[in-house]
């Protein structure tokens, strides 16, 4: 299967990515996030105030990491993962719209957050890196 393919099926079949974050100094955090996804970015809803969001204020850059955690540890053979390298954004505006709608075709309407309360925001998937990707493992830089 190709990398590109692969990566289709990792962001279609799952629903949390796990976003890597970095304050002023340099403490890291990653965080599960939901995430909805386009051909050019992913998308994902936070607070304001998660320490995610705040470090994103200060620090744009990101790492993403993307797999089906329900796989055993037997299924070794058959793990996919998408790692992404890039900055986040926070939305605004057409580009917020914009968002909503790729996160509600995901999700619909269940998601019972006000959106008066929680922000928008994306990363760019960026650049397929061929060389690094392999039959399990996807690999892009923004």
């Amino acid at each position: 299967m190709a990398p590109t393919d692969i990566a289709q099926a990792v962001l279609k079949e799952n629903t949390y990515m796990t976003l890597a974050t970095a304050s002023v100094d340099g403490t890291p955090r990653g965080t599960p996030v939901h995430f909805a996804y386009d051909s050019e970015y992913v998308y994902w809803l936070s607070s304001p105030e998660a320490t995610h969001s705040i470090n994103l204020s200060k620090n744009d850059k990101l790492f993403v990491t993307i797999f089906d955690a329900n796989q055993s540890v037997g299924e070794l053979a058959q793990r996919r993962c998408v790692y992404i390298q890039t900055h986040g954004e926070l939305l605004s505006g057409d580009d917020e719209l914009a968002a909503r709608e790729v996160y509600a075709d995901k999700f619909g309407d269940e998601d019972g957050r006000k959106a008066s309360e929680w922000n928008y925001y994306r990363a760019k998937i960026g650049l397929l890196n061929a060389e690094k990707s392999d039959e399990q493992r996807v690999y892009y830089g923004a």
